[in-house]
């Protein structure tokens, strides 16, 4: 696990009592509601150029065909490799 640093907020008492019950009926936290929450939101906001996923554009050298048949495969060779970038 991550460490975490502590934050402070201010909620409404309403969305504050709103998130307890959700957390009771998920099983979870009130502050894992609120980091779940924060994280889809950066995410969401997050600008195409910054996206994670466009990093793995032209890692593989396969060829035509290979990496479109067999992307997982190929991902999977890629992360067990030392980084070669």
């Amino acid at each position: 696990m991550q460490r975490m640093r502590r934050t402070q907020i201010y909620l409404q008492p309403e969305l504050s009592a709103a998130l307890e019950r959700l957390a009771r009926r998920r099983g979870t936290s009130k502050a894992e509601l609120i980091r779940l929450a924060a994280q889809r939101l950066l995410a969401q906001e997050q600008p195409d150029h910054e996206d994670p996923i466009l990093g793995i554009i032209g890692l593989a050298d396969g060829g035509p065909g290979r990496v479109s048949l067999e992307h997982d495969r190929v991902l999977a060779e890629l992360s067990l490799r030392p980084n070669e970038r």
